[in-house]
């Protein structure tokens, strides 16, 4: 099913924290490419008016604003936000959101064995194991990795 403009923008109204998790996937995106005054410029633009309006965003928010004090940002104590998997989880709450608004079943079996297993690849990635690493979801290409 084609969602339209208009049905977006409705539903993103009616889902600020939504919104605000697209919006910041955008400004995690400008960080990742080191474009620090842009991150900026659309963080006091964008998501500083957002927080002023939905208080219940400002943990999320100040944990966001705080990947600007490190010069490593996936290594400081909010690395997680610069993971594939949080990219991964704000597609997945878009996804689910539109088909609501569809009236359409909001997960998958399928959908929720890849989060699992997105998690499960982040953790041993983390404690450093030797796993047989699914690399390329969409294709199933495995890679051995440390």
């Amino acid at each position: 099913a084609v969602v339209s403009t208009q049905s977006t923008g409705e539903l993103l109204d009616m889902k600020p924290m939504l919104y605000f998790h697209i919006q910041q996937q955008k400004l995690i995106e400008f960080i990742r490419a080191n474009k620090m005054e842009e991150a900026l410029t659309f963080a006091q633009r964008e998501l500083a008016p957002h927080g002023e309006e939905h208080p219940e965003i400002l943990p999320e928010l100040e944990r966001c604003m705080a990947l600007f004090a490190f010069p490593h940002p996936e290594s400081s104590p909010f690395g997680d936000l610069m993971k594939p998997s949080h990219k991964h989880l704000v597609a997945g709450e878009l996804n689910a959101a539109i088909l609501e608004s569809q009236n359409e079943q909001t997960t998958t079996k399928l959908h929720s064995i890849m989060r699992i297993l997105l998690w499960a690849q982040d953790q041993l990635t983390q404690n450093k194991v030797s796993f047989p690493k699914m690399d390329d979801i969409s294709s199933g290409v495995i890679s051995n990795t440390l």
